[in-house]
């Protein structure tokens, strides 16, 4: 990719930014995306694999270790380390296509209630996937943090708009994947279903009605958001987000109601 002097005092302005633990499967490959930028926040919380060691290898990189905090607190601790007002916030299990690193290097960034949308490629098992309510997943990703921040969140966190935010959707998109395989779906479950139970927002159910809202996770997953259309991958999705249900408020009843009887 070919650089202008003005695309070049982008990558200046805007710091990637993203929060990480045991990432070393994808972070080579995020932080090799990244190479146009001056600097990337890396902020680490915990990894016990190679990630430290190979995100270290990278010049551009700027390593930061702390606790985590909560998805929401963690990414605006993240955010405030970065050498810049502009943030473009990601996972480590996502990259910007070309087409969006062109658009970055061409934004004006001379209003700071400007916010960008970002179309997260989301996939599964190395394909992209449009249905299971995995398409049209637009995010804001690119912000001014002395306009805007993250929502103090355990999970789910998003950018928090105000009535003054100028969002804009952009071209190109971030390649996410989601899930390589079948076990870190299951991983991913059994930590986003404890930091749902675990969080102020959790709510306790009777037990049918948990029944009966895992069997709709699957119904609405397969049936009503198309999964039946993308095959065997549609069909293990539905059931991950019906088992994510189930485990999310299984947990709720668990920690309120068993742990009463002890």
């Amino acid at each position: 990719m070919t650089t202008t002097t003005a695309q070049l005092d982008n990558f200046t302005r805007i710091t990637p930014v993203l929060i990480v633990k045991n990432g070393a499967e994808h972070i080579t490959h995020t932080l090799e995306a990244l190479r146009e930028f001056k600097q990337v926040v890396v902020y680490d919380n915990g990894s016990t694999d190679e990630t430290i060691v190979l995100a270290s290898r990278f010049p551009n990189v700027q390593l930061v270790q702390g606790s985590f905090l909560g998805f929401g607190h963690t990414k605006n601790a993240a955010a405030a380390a970065a050498p810049t007002d502009w943030i473009f916030s990601l996972d480590v299990d996502e990259r910007p296509t070309p087409e969006l690193l062109r658009t970055l290097a061409s934004l004006p960034l001379d209003n700071p209630n400007w916010v960008g949308v970002v179309l997260r490629l989301n996939k599964f098992c190395g394909k992209i996937i449009r249905t299971n309510g995995w398409g049209n997943d637009w995010l804001t990703r690119i912000y001014n943090r002395q306009q805007h921040a993250f929502t103090p969140s355990m999970v789910h966190e998003k950018v928090a708009l105000q009535s003054q935010s100028r969002a804009e959707r952009l071209r190109g998109g971030l390649e996410h994947e989601a899930i390589t395989n079948v076990g870190q779906m299951l991983n991913k479950t059994q930590h986003y279903s404890e930091l749902y139970a675990m969080s102020d927002k959790a709510k306790l159910y009777p037990f049918p009605i948990i029944i009966l809202k895992t069997v709709f996770g699957f119904i609405r997953s397969y049936l009503v958001k198309l999964g039946f259309l993308s095959g065997s991958r549609g069909f293990i999705l539905a059931a991950g987000e019906a088992l994510g249900v189930f485990y999310k408020y299984t947990k709720v009843y668990q920690h309120r109601r068993f742990h009463k009887s002890l």
